[in-house]
């Protein structure tokens, strides 16, 4: 399906409705964005409470948490591409670690892929971040407790990439922070982007609720841990890197880690339990989505910070949300944002199959947006609708989404087959209304009886 990376700009007000939502309902005192495309960052913002504490920008900077497992596994193949390692080099062949509980220790691609069979670990590994490396050699030869078989089942382990930021020390003779900047984030550019305070950025402070109230939390200094969640980002910095990744499947040359590499980081492995169709790649998770297709991401949770980072390969469409609470759940907003950029850009192949009354009940839509007509909505809204909400609060809210889009009065309505439509039935409709400064995402479902009528009328910026 074709997608109109044009039309990602119009995006920007539901992205900072939406990190304002985050900020309003106290999900973190500040929440940032970043929306990128295949030639780069579209547009960045932030939001954030300035009684809590310094105000951010899109050029602050928050720890990514997990994010950073997709460095150690870029820079993990980096070794593969010269011959250094192997995805199926035994752990206990380039490093010195007593495996209790299998009958064999995991390679380092089952480490990679969350497949080594250690048991998950958050948030105990999360604490650990600063332990000094003689502590971290003394800790995994003493033991690393299995609790399945290599190879056989997911278990999501931050231990596991622990080893991993070991094992490239080993071999590439020098810290891990080092080896990521000089073969990732130095060659690429990443600026404002790295695993100390020396970032070139100002960091926003990282919190947790306590007792009703936000406490700032500790900053953990780098150490023997940081392979699995040390990386403090911009979101321009964290979504340059991730369409990066994305363009792995539009280019197939690259000189810091050629784009098959990229692409098998963002290859369903190990399978995730659950309902939806989810693996775990390099570093990285890999779903599909039921309309849109497969979706790469990483999520991210630190005390004091949450991260996500999200991005559909077939068009090169992603987002990055940062906030500065511990363990925030980022996830929710990403995904959604991810959603109305991809529903907005959609060009469908062809119109969906609509009833008469439900191309009827668009055409009113439309109409309503550019000018209220509360006779307009009762001659074809059900009866639930006015009980479900007042004309009143519906009027008022279509008003403020057409102010802050800037929708003139004398817009033209748009054919189907340019405002990113989406039908499941003949009785339900999902389009885009573009203004001059944003655009709003409308859904109607109409009754299941002979004379269908409007049952439901969603609008929000989108």
């Amino acid at each position: 399906m074709p997608y109109r990376v044009d039309r990602l700009p119009l995006a920007v007000p539901a992205m900072e409705e939406l990190a304002a939502t985050r900020v309003r309902e106290g999900k973190a005192p500040a929440t940032a964005w970043a929306v990128f495309g295949p030639e780069g960052v579209v547009a960045a913002g932030a939001e954030s409470d300035p009684a809590v504490g310094p105000v951010p920008d899109a050029g602050t900077a928050f720890r990514v948490a997990s994010c950073t497992k997709s460095f150690t596994a870029a820079t993990l193949l980096t070794f593969v591409a010269e011959g250094a390692l192997s995805l199926e080099t035994p752990l206990t062949d380039v490093l010195d670690a007593s495996v209790l509980g299998a009958s064999r220790a995991p390679t380092l691609g089952e480490l990679a892929a969350m497949a080594g069979g250690i048991p998950i670990d958050d948030p105990w590994a999360d604490r650990q971040e600063s332990m000094t490396t003689a502590d971290f050699d003394a800790l995994v030869a003493d033991g690393v407790r299995l609790v399945s078989e290599p190879g056989t089942r997911y278990e999501y382990s931050s231990f596991a990439y622990a080893i991993l930021g070991r094992v490239l020390e080993r071999i590439g003779g020098r810290p891990y922070p080092r080896l990521v900047h000089e073969r990732i984030i130095d060659p690429l550019g990443l600026a404002g982007l790295g695993y100390d305070r020396g970032v070139d950025a100002t960091i926003a402070p990282g919190y947790a609720r306590v007792e009703g109230r936000w406490v700032e939390q500790p900053w953990a200094e780098p150490g023997a841990f940081s392979a699995l969640g040390g990386i403090i980002a911009t979101p321009t910095a964290l979504a340059t890197w991730a369409g990066w990744l994305a363009a792995a499947w539009r280019d197939d040359g690259d000189a810091v880690l050629a784009a098959d590499l990229r692409r098998a980081m963002q290859e369903p492995r190990t399978p995730v339990p659950g309902p939806a169709p989810t693996h775990y790649g390099l570093g990285l998770v890999v779903e599909e989505h039921e309309r849109h297709g497969r979706v790469i991401s990483h999520s991210g949770g630190y005390p004091g910070y949450g991260a996500h980072m999200r991005w559909h390969p077939a068009s090169g469409i992603g987002v990055v949300v940062l906030e500065n609470a511990r363990y925030s759940g980022a996830t929710l907003p990403a995904t959604r944002a991810l959603q109305v950029l991809l529903d907005g850009a959609l060009d469908p192949e062809a119109e969906p199959v609509l009833w008469p009354e439900t191309a009827a009940a668009r055409d009113v839509v439309e109409g309503l947006l550019r000018s209220w007509d509360d006779g307009a909505v009762a001659a074809i809204a059900a009866d639930n609708v006015e009980l479900d909400e007042t004309s009143a609060l519906r009027r008022a809210h279509a008003e403020r989404l057409r102010d802050r889009v800037a929708l003139a009065s004398d817009a033209p309505v748009l054919p189907l087959s340019d405002a990113g439509a989406r039908s499941d039935s003949p009785a339900h409709l999902a389009w885009t209304v573009r203004g001059a400064r944003g655009a709003i995402r409308c859904e109607i479902r109409m009754t299941p009886v002979r004379e269908p009528k409007l049952q439901t009328l969603a609008l929000q910026l989108g």
